[in-house]
């Protein structure tokens, strides 16, 4: 379905790397977009479905589960890099971006890089042919679950996320409907999901 494929090499890395800046690049711009309207633009990345969608992408396309952790934390570092230090270059001319470059967030969002890059590199091994992988294709789709749950609560309590909310639940479609295809047993896959979302709702202070 996908040709497109990340691969164990310096190009393919350097090109994760980049789109990786190039999405932290959107993502600070859209801070320009108000903060309590309907479509919420403005925090996009600050909700965890932005993170599991990007990188199960990732995890779809790589070929190793050493290409899945690496991929994973160079893309999350360059959104992170891109993302505070637009902020320091705009905030000199633009006062809705001051404050300088925050070292702190910057250093906090680096070292969340690598629990993101475990999981990754774990996920990958969804490709084996056992009843785990079964579990580990449930895993993301969980999660969506549970916040797609949550957003869509906060919504109507806050008249904001839609965007959010609508990727939500593109993902768990999406998603679902691939893994559900992929997952070896069925009903394990199925219950992983239950289970997941559960785990994911309220163990998460949405």
């Amino acid at each position: 379905m996908i040709n497109i494929k990340l691969r164990h090499t310096f190009k393919s890395y350097s090109i994760v790397f980049l789109i990786g800046i190039c999405v932290g690049c959107i993502c600070r711009l859209l801070d320009y977009c108000s903060s309590d309207s309907l479509w919420g633009f403005s925090s996009i990345q600050t909700l965890l479905g932005f993170w599991i969608i990007t990188n199960t992408i990732i995890v779809l396309l790589s070929t190793s589960n050493k290409c899945a952790g690496i991929s994973s934390f160079l893309y999350m570092f360059g959104m992170t890099l891109s993302f505070y230090g637009l902020q320091a270059i705009l905030g000199m001319f633009i006062p809705l971006f001051s404050g300088g470059f925050r070292t702190s967030l910057f250093v906090l969002f680096t070292l969340l890089s690598i629990p993101c890059a475990i999981a990754a590199f774990i996920l990958y091994y969804w490709n084996k042919d056992n009843p785990l992988s079964s579990v580990l294709y449930s895993l993301p789709v969980g999660a969506l679950v549970a916040e797609t749950i949550a957003i869509f609560y906060y919504l109507l309590q806050h008249n904001t996320f839609l965007f959010q909310l609508i990727m939500d639940i593109v993902g768990v479609i999406v998603f679902g409907i691939i893994f559900f295809k992929r997952a070896k047993n069925k009903k394990i896959y199925i219950i992983g999901i239950v289970l997941s979302a559960l785990i994911f709702y309220f163990i998460f202070p949405w």
